[in-house]
């Protein structure tokens, strides 16, 4: 565990007489870091107090000066406490899982320089993260806490802890060295070398205490090197966490146990391979033969099947299977972003492949509890606000089949491949079905049919013909545009061209533009109304306003009736809060006759979800299986419409003047591709 050297100060004063050794052993770091710690602690007590080392009964603190000690304690206690409720969890939790003893309450709030009230509700937090991991906090009358469970999984867990805190300490894992993560870890590792006893408290800096995690660190980079072992920068490093704890664990006599079988289906992997390699390399390099047991072997290949590329980093995919389960999984997921925002992948084999790559890694890392950092996941929570949306649909399906809820990292992750498919479908252009009407017959019409299908094959999908006699057998729901040679007297549900037998060049230049409908109109399509749209809303919690814009769309709409069950049904699988102070609550499926959306600003934010996400533009949608004729496709809508959500300036502007106009220019200038459409003030 990290710990300061103020804190240091304050145990040695409560534990006189303490050696060397155990004070290494009780805050988990090598003897030549206790001295090092001792040495800055004196400095910043010099004139008042310091920490003396006898050899035959170890550290005292003596204090010359009562006053100036008492007054400096309280200053050092206030700048050392563990300020953030997150980061006190984290310590508390290393602490804990680091140690097989047991611990009193009043220890831990010295160490951590909080009241025993405040630890005991760190405790109720710290038994809900542990939850996830199978493992629970013991109390035991006269003796403490402790945590008990399986090894896997306190390692698992443990590991985790210290990737957050070294990602809050440190910022982005990505644009870290190794130097950083040596740092951490020279708090876990004992020095392999013996302590000079005859070395003064303040000598000596600590200079081979990093030599452990070295080892590791080159062992498992030539190996993976060596084999072509394919895992990304940040898994690499919590490979190496992960490692390095298991070490710290061993050298506890603490060992992973595995059922004989599961460590036979381990056996016949290609990262049960590569694990023994890595281990030899780490053996060999420590000079200790049989220093990692089978178990541990096989428990390295979980972390190694967990850490594969995604998205097809690995060209050729070598040695990666991907099983009809995992394939099923793939098209639960699509399909369920289907019935959410309209958007049909299900044809889609590149989206299909890519996610399918993923997941097989990924699923280990659900089933083992394993966090995979994610430096990119405020950018693309950003930029691909759409596509994260639709990762955090999918990943119902994933949490539901592996039985483990998946973090925004992982969830990134998945939206970064629907990211890739929104771009190829903006790079194609959407094909159109048309209607020929010809009133010479049919000759003429196939014709024109023909010329069409020459003229506009990167346009044109299906084309239908027909005289004008048999307009009324027509079904226009099939249908985009109408192209005919004769004037038709009467008003037809989608947009009608007249044009010669056989099509000038001005008339082709015409109709393509026509046909190409890539170039977005500004026009908003009649999803929303200014009766579904509430401004300065003072509803004080997340119930309240979804049950409000539940309660109009229910009136307003023409919806199924468990339209309300299915939205709340989808807020209690994944929170549809999405940052910028913005939720899209929506049912779990498609629920209504047509797409509407309901709009809800509130004057002062709500806690949306568990971590208190503030929400305070609410848009709820209602989505329809029916099509329009005429009507922008869903899909095209929904890029713009998300593109103004995730716009600071478009959010804070629509926030600050709460009316309906301001709605609409933010929405047109999205749709027109402008860069302002924001009305003046």
């Amino acid at each position: 565990m990290r710990i300061g050297a103020e804190t240091l100060a304050a145990y040695v004063e409560t534990h006189p007489g303490i050696t060397p050794d155990a004070l290494a052993d009780y805050i988990g770091v090598s003897v030549r870091t206790v001295r090092t710690y001792v040495n800055q602690i004196n400095r910043t007590m010099s004139g008042f107090a310091a920490i003396k080392l006898n050899r035959k009964s170890g550290y005292h603190m003596e204090i010359s000066d009562p006053y100036a000690y008492d007054t400096w304690r309280e200053g050092v206690g206030a700048s050392s406490a563990v300020q953030t409720p997150k980061a006190r969890l984290m310590l508390l939790l290393n602490d804990l899982l680091m140690r097989n003893d047991w611990v009193k309450l009043d220890d831990l709030s010295r160490f951590m320089f909080v009241s025993r009230g405040t630890v005991s509700n760190d405790l109720k937090h710290a038994q809900e993260f542990l939850d996830g991991y199978g493992l629970s906090i013991e109390t035991r009358p006269h003796y403490g806490i402790r945590i008990t469970g399986p090894e896997l999984s306190r390692r698992i867990c443990l590991a985790n802890v210290i990737v957050d805190r070294f990602n809050d300490a440190m910022g982005d894992i990505e644009s870290e060295t190794n130097r950083s993560l040596d740092t951490l870890f020279s708090r876990l590792f004992k020095d392999r070398q013996e302590p000079d006893p005859d070395a003064n408290a303040g000598d000596g800096a600590d200079a081979g205490s990093d030599t452990t995690l070295d080892i590791v660190s080159d062992c498992v980079s030539r190996v993976i090197r060596e084999e072509h072992f394919q895992i990304n920068t940040a898994a690499y490093r919590n490979l190496i966490v992960h490692i390095a704890v298991a070490l710290v664990r061993i050298q506890e006599h603490c060992y992973v146990p595995m059922a004989s079988d599961q460590l036979d289906q381990m056996k016949g992997t290609d990262e049960f391979r590569v694990a023994e390699k890595i281990v030899a390399a780490i053996e060999g390099a420590l000079g200790q033969e049989s220093l990692l047991p089978e178990e541990e072997i096989a428990y390295i290949s979980i972390h190694l099947a967990g850490k594969r590329m995604m998205l097809g980093d690995s060209p050729k995919d070598e040695g990666l299977i991907i099983t009809d389960d995992v394939w099923h999984v793939v098209e639960e997921m699509i399909e369920c972003v289907w019935k959410a925002f309209r958007f049909d992948f299900r044809n889609d084999l590149e989206l299909h492949m890519n996610l399918a790559r993923h997941i097989v890694p990924l699923a280990v890392r659900l089933r083992y509890r394993m966090n995979l950092k994610n430096p990119l996941i405020d950018d693309i929570k950003k930029r691909y606000a759409l596509a994260y949306s639709m990762a955090m649909e999918a990943s119902i399906v994933l949490a539901r089949k592996y039985g483990a809820e998946v973090s925004e990292d992982e969830i990134g992750y998945i939206a970064l491949a629907f990211a890739l498919a929104l771009e190829r479908q903006k790079s194609k252009i959407p094909k159109k079905n048309i209607l020929v009407i010809c009133a010479s017959g049919a000759g003429s019409a196939h014709l024109l049919e023909y010329r069409c299908r020459r003229e506009f094959a990167d346009y044109v999908d299906r084309i239908f013909t027909c005289d004008l006699m048999g307009i009324d057998n027509v079904d226009f729901s099939h249908i985009d545009y109408v192209f005919t040679t004769v004037p038709i007297n009467r008003k037809l549900p989608v947009p009608v061209r007249e044009v010669s037998y056989f099509l000038d060049d001005d008339e082709v230049i015409d109709m393509r533009l026509v046909l190409d409908s890539r170039s977005k109109p500004g026009k908003v399509p009649p999803y929303f109304k200014r009766s579904l749209f509430f401004p300065h809303m003072t509803l004080t919690s997340k119930r309240k306003v979804l049950d409000f814009l539940l309660d109009r769309a229910c009136e307003t709409c023409s919806v199924a009736s468990n339209f309300r069950e299915l939205v709340w049904k989808r807020e209690a699988l994944v929170p549809t809060s999405f940052g910028n102070r913005v939720a899209t609550p929506h049912p779990i499926e498609a629920a209504s006759d047509e797409t509407f959306i309901c709009v809800g600003l509130l004057n002062h934010p709500v806690a949306w979800d568990a971590d208190d996400q503030p929400v305070q533009a609410v848009f709820l949608l209602g989505f329809s299986d029916k099509k329009r004729n005429g009507e922008m496709p869903l899909h095209e809508f929904m890029s713009a419409f998300a593109s103004v959500l995730v716009d600071k300036e478009a959010v804070d502007t629509l926030l600050k003047r709460q009316n309906w106009e301001t709605l609409m220019a933010l929405l047109e200038s999205a749709l027109s591709g402008e860069p302002d459409g924001s009305p003046g003030t």
